[in-house]
């Protein structure tokens, strides 16, 4: 039996890792699929519908308790990781922490996914963790364990910001990379600048880590259009990330008319709202919250929108702006993570820099209003060609699962 164990945090449960949903209904090429969600809470539920084809896995992970780590000071990769740490200059307590903390997540985790039933009878496992991170390292645990059964196995990752850029980690430490990269067979970052940054740590393993790119489904072309009104739109979570404070602060000084939508909630709810309260009366705001991806793409495919915007701080590439981009809508986004391999200055919006100011946003919404028709609707068709070209999820899927099903 061929099967594919797909190694997520939640999904297909609680909120996150709806992009996931794109991905899901290409899986082919193995007689067996479960996901095996890593993270679960004790109150986690179902979110989203799985295929008939795939299964869900709910491990049932259990605390290895503190005397676990002393279990890890006998192994020798852990030694490895703390000689890395003290002769690059980088040593202290609490990347250490970080770092045995992270391998006894990953033992647990591997201790659940070996009790999985489908195992047993399985002669290729193609072991695949959506993250590079603690499930990642569990499955080079569990690879080695079934090589060691006779089994064929391939492994591989995606990374995509979080488990990629040293910077936005704790401690700007991820624990045990060389572990990780050394034993894997494929690591695949949703940009080419996230390959190119794991690339330029390790370069010694560059051949195993290759772009994939993530893709949206095409719900359909609704062209973005200013015949009613300049439109604004963003989608995220209210968090500091994502520094929607700085499209507050872009609107105050506006002097035309505009409309500003915001789909998405969290902890910065009430604090950005309170914000947008004293925007000036040319600008209006609206506020709908908490969507599902269905009602998204329904809003998008039957609303009038004239730009989309995306001021985060950090990203890989986001899975957002390629669903507005399948639409034909032009987009303004800050060149972070691989933003700029989704948006193209004067070819489908504009990309501002990292550290941009309000007045700059403010500058390319009235340019974006104010830009002849003929070179508006070209950049409405560039966005959705740009998308058809890179982030059409049939082309990507079927691509990428054909090769992963081969591989092994």
């Amino acid at each position: 039996m061929k099967l594919l164990l797909l190694l997520t945090t939640s999904f297909p449960y609680d909120n996150g890792e709806e992009f996931l949903l794109n991905e899901v209904n290409y899986i082919k090429g193995f007689d067996k699929v479960l996901v095996c969600p890593c993270n679960l809470k004790k109150d986690s539920a179902v979110t989203k519908k799985l295929p008939d084809s795939i299964s869900c896995y709910s491990l049932k992970i259990s605390d290895s308790g503190k005397g676990a780590y002393a279990s890890l000071l006998c192994k020798p990769y852990i030694w490895c990781e703390l000689n890395h740490l003290w002769k690059s200059g980088s040593f202290t307590a609490a990347k250490a922490h970080e770092m045995l903390y992270f391998m006894k997540r990953a033992f647990e985790i591997y201790g659940a996914l070996s009790k999985i039933e489908e195992l047993r009878a399985a002669d290729e496992v193609t072991i695949y963790s959506y993250w590079l991170f603690d499930a990642a390292a569990a499955g080079v645990l569990l690879a080695k364990d079934l090589k060691r059964q006779g089994k064929k196995v391939l492994q591989i990752s995606r990374a995509h910001r979080f488990d990629i850029y040293n910077e936005f980690a704790k401690y700007n430490y991820i624990p045990m990379r060389e572990f990780i990269l050394s034993h894997i067979d494929r690591v695949l970052p949703c940009s080419a600048s996230g390959t190119e940054y794991i690339r330029g740590q390790f370069p010694q393993y560059a051949e195993k880590i290759r772009p994939a790119f993530l893709g949206t489904s095409d719900h359909g072309e609704n062209y973005g259009s200013r015949e009613n009104g300049f439109h604004i739109v963003s989608c995220s979570f209210m968090v500091p990330v994502k520094r929607l404070h700085l499209i507050v602060e872009a609107l105050q000084k506006a002097d035309f008319p505009i409309l500003w939508t915001h789909i998405g909630s969290g902890p910065l709810n009430d604090e950005i709202r309170a914000m947008a309260s004293r925007l000036p009366s040319c600008v209006q705001t609206e506020w709908k919250g908490q969507m599902d991806n269905a009602s998204i793409m329904d809003y998008y495919k039957t609303t009038a929108i004239s730009a989309f915007v995306n001021v985060s701080a950090s990203e890989g590439i986001p899975v957002s702006i390629m669903e507005i981009s399948s639409f034909g809508v032009p987009v303004i986004a800050t060149d972070v993570g691989g933003t700029g391999e989704a948006v193209i200055t004067g070819e489908n919006g504009y990309i501002l820099p990292a550290d941009f100011s309000p007045e700059m946003l403010l500058s390319r919404l009235r340019a974006l209003k104010e830009l002849p028709n003929g070179e508006y609707a070209r950049l409405c068709q560039n966005a959705r060609k740009l998308w058809n070209e890179k982030f059409n999820a049939q082309r990507n899927y079927e691509k990428f699962y054909k090769e992963i099903s081969q591989w092994i």
